[in-house]
């Protein structure tokens, strides 16, 4: 099972991507229901541990580190890397956390798709400076609201499924 924390900014969206990765995946592949923050994929069982702060997040990297395939970080596409998510990636880099995956949630709700990807070079640079490659996280757009409001639009479940393909190639 590869387990990873879930991190991001307040409000950028980390318990409704939680969500959707459990919900969606396991109707979109027909499995069975699972709990929250588990979901399969093709490489197998992952089990998220989403955080509301960084001090929910300390204790879980203080004590299971090595036992995590990668962090996913949320950041909002609307708001871009605030100072919390510095705040996250040191945290996870000082704890070891070797490997890192990135949703731009609430994608749908930039006019702009120049904006969007600023914000990606934006978040790609962050990374860099935290020790990160930057270059090789993968990073992906989409909205996790979109992928479940009304049994979710089509567009917005394959941003979730894109995600877990992301995830099972560079954590799984």
């Amino acid at each position: 099972m590869v387990q990873a924390v879930v991190m991001g900014a307040r409000r950028h969206g980390k318990s409704t991507l939680v969500q959707a990765l459990t919900e969606v995946l396991h109707q979109e592949f027909r499995q069975p229901p699972q709990t929250f923050g588990q979901f399969s994929t093709a490489r197998g069982p992952y089990q998220l541990y989403d955080s509301p702060d960084l001090d929910a997040l300390q204790p879980r990297l203080a004590v299971g580190a090595g036992q995590l395939g990668g962090a996913l970080l949320i950041v909002s596409a609307e708001d871009g890397p605030l100072p919390e998510t510095r705040e996250y990636l040191e945290a996870a880099r000082a704890a070891g956390v070797a490997r890192i995956a990135v949703f731009l949630g609430k994608s749908d709700l930039v006019d702009d798709p120049e904006i969007v990807e600023m914000i990606e070079l934006e978040v790609r640079e962050l990374l860099h400076e935290v020790g990160y490659p930057g270059d090789h996280c993968p990073v992906v757009h989409g909205s996790a609201v979109r992928a479940m409001h009304h049994g979710g639009s089509r567009k917005g479940r394959r941003d979730v499924v894109r995600l877990a393909e992301a995830l099972d190639g560079h954590l799984g």
